[in-house]
């Protein structure tokens, strides 16, 4: 019996390692890897695995992979490491230099965090800015839904309802 628990826990290892050989499209997808692992509800073993990917790992985007990093902590519930890696995704200059794309995600990277930081008031404040300074959009909307489901946890909040017509 031990025998074979040693077996399936190498197998497990051996995989997640082989999976830092993968160029990020294949580390990306959907059949293996880390999204492999939150299908699975192993949400900080998938954070953990970007991490590694993060440092040893073929990354061709960086940002990408830091802010799910960032989802699978947060839906792990380890808020501090998911505001540090969504922390990375954005900073002051793409709001001002990114152009509308740019400032898009600085708003939807900092509301998301204001979120995870339970702070209402910011994240309100986030919500009126880019009602009046963009257009509205996916990750809008993904905002609006955080909103509609405050007080939830974040994996929760991300797949409840809406509460409006899309």
């Amino acid at each position: 019996m031990k025998f074979i628990l040693f077996l399936l826990l190498s197998s497990s290892l051996f995989a997640q390692n082989n999976c830092l050989k993968y160029q990020q499209r294949v580390f990306d997808s959907d059949t293996c890897c880390w999204r492999k692992l939150s299908k699975e509800n192993k949400f900080e073993a998938s954070a953990e695995l970007i991490k590694e990917y993060l440092e040893n790992g073929n990354v061709e985007n960086r940002m990408s992979l830091n802010w799910h990093a960032g989802q699978m902590f947060a839906f792990a519930r380890k808020d501090k490491e998911a505001l540090k890696y969504f922390g990375k995704t954005y900073s002051i200059f793409q709001k001002w230099f990114g152009g509308e794309d740019g400032k898009a995600w600085y708003y939807f990277a900092k509301g998301t965090s204001a979120f995870i930081k339970r702070d209402k008031p910011k994240f309100e404040k986030i919500i009126r800015k880019w009602k009046t300074k963009l257009p509205e959009n996916k990750n809008y909307a993904e905002l609006l839904r955080l909103l509609n489901n405050w007080g939830k946890d974040y994996k929760n909040a991300t797949t409840g309802n809406s509460g409006f017509a899309q």
